[in-house]
C-alpha cells in the first residue's frame, strides 16, 4: 500500500491549485490554502450556488450588497476574491462592477467542490511552511484517512519526529520502503518515493514534498539524499540527519 502513497503524493504535487495556493499562504499573499480533506480545522467548502449574471443584474446596489454578505460565508468570500484576484481582504470590489461580478463567479466556477479552503492561524512569526499539510493531504488523497491530531490540523514534524503521532520508527536503514515518512532535523517531513542502492556511494533515497529548497519551483519537487545522516534509534557516536519512520499503521 505504501506505493499507493507515493502516487498519492505525485498527484498532490502536479496539481497547480493545491500547489499554488500553499505557496500563496507561505508567502502571507493569502490566509488559506487548499486541501481535499474536509476534516481539517476551519475547513470551507465552495458555495452551493452562485446568482447568474441576470438575475444580478436584476438586483438593486443596496440588494447586491446584502445578497453578497448573506448568501457567503466569511471564509467563502475571502476564498473568492482571493481566487478572483482582489486579495482575500477583497477592498477593492465594486459589485455594481459587471466585470468584477464576472471575476468573482469565474473564480466560483474555477473552485472545484473536491477541495476546501483551510484557514489556519499561524502562532509564530514570519513565513508558514505546510511540508506537514502536504504529507496529510497525500494520506488523505491516498486512504481517505486524516493524519491529525486532536484539534484536526495535521501532525507537524516536531510531533512527528518527538513520535506523538501513532506512526512507528524504523529500526535500521535496511527497513526503509518508498511511502515511508521522512523527517528533517524535526523542522521538515517528506514522503520517500524511492531507495536507492549503490554499490560505491551510501544508499540513498528521494523523496517528495512542499518547501524543501526555499522557492516555489521546490514545491512537489522529488529530491534524493544518502542514508549516512539517516537518524534512527540505535546508540551511535555521532549525531544523524533523519528520522524515518513507517505509515504501514495508516493502511
Amino acid at each position: 500500500m505504501s506505493s499507493l502513497l507515493v502516487e498519492a503524493a505525485k498527484r498532490l504535487a502536479s496539481d497547480k491549485k493545491i500547489m499554488d495556493s500553499y505557496w500563496e499562504y507561505h508567502e502571507g499573499i493569502q490566509n488559506w490554502f487548499f486541501s481535499p480533506n474536509a476534516n481539517l480545522d476551519n475547513a470551507e467548502h465552495r458555495p452551493y450556488s452562485f446568482p447568474s449574471p441576470n438575475s444580478w443584474k436584476r438586483l438593486t446596489s443596496n440588494e447586491r450588497k446584502k445578497k453578497w454578505n448573506n448568501a457567503f460565508s466569511l471564509r467563502q468570500k475571502m476564498t473568492l476574491t482571493t481566487l478572483a484576484g482582489f486579495g482575500y481582504e477583497g477592498k477593492r470590489i465594486n459589485l455594481d462592477s459587471s466585470k468584477h461580478f464576472n471575476r468573482l463567479r469565474e473564480a466560483y466556477m474555477n473552485w472545484s467542490p473536491n477541495l476546501y479552503s483551510v484557514f489556519w492561524k499561524d502562532g509564530g512569526n514570519g513565513k508558514s511552511w505546510l511540508c506537514n499539510v502536504f504529507v496529510g493531504d497525500a494520506i488523505y488523497l491516498c486512504n481517505g484517512k486524516s493524519f491529525t491530531s486532536s484539534n484536526n490540523h495535521y501532525y507537524d514534524p516536531k510531533q512527528i519526529y518527538a513520535g506523538s503521532s501513532f506512526l512507528s520508527k524504523r529500526n535500521s536503514y535496511k527497513d526503509v520502503k518508498a511511502g515511508d515518512i521522512c523527517v528533517f532535523g524535526s523542522h521538515h517531513v517528506e514522503i520517500i518515493t524511492s531507495v536507492q542502492k549503490n554499490l560505491i556511494a551510501d544508499d540513498g533515497f528521494c523523496s517528495i514534498g512542499a518547501g524543501r529548497g526555499g522557492n516555489k519551483g521546490d514545491m512537489g519537487l522529488i529530491k534524493c539524499d544518502s542514508f549516512f545522516s539517516l537518524e534512527i534509534p540505535v546508540k551511535v557516536n555521532h549525531p544523524f540527519r533523519f528520522k524515518v519512520s513507517s505509515v504501514n499503521e495508516l493502511f
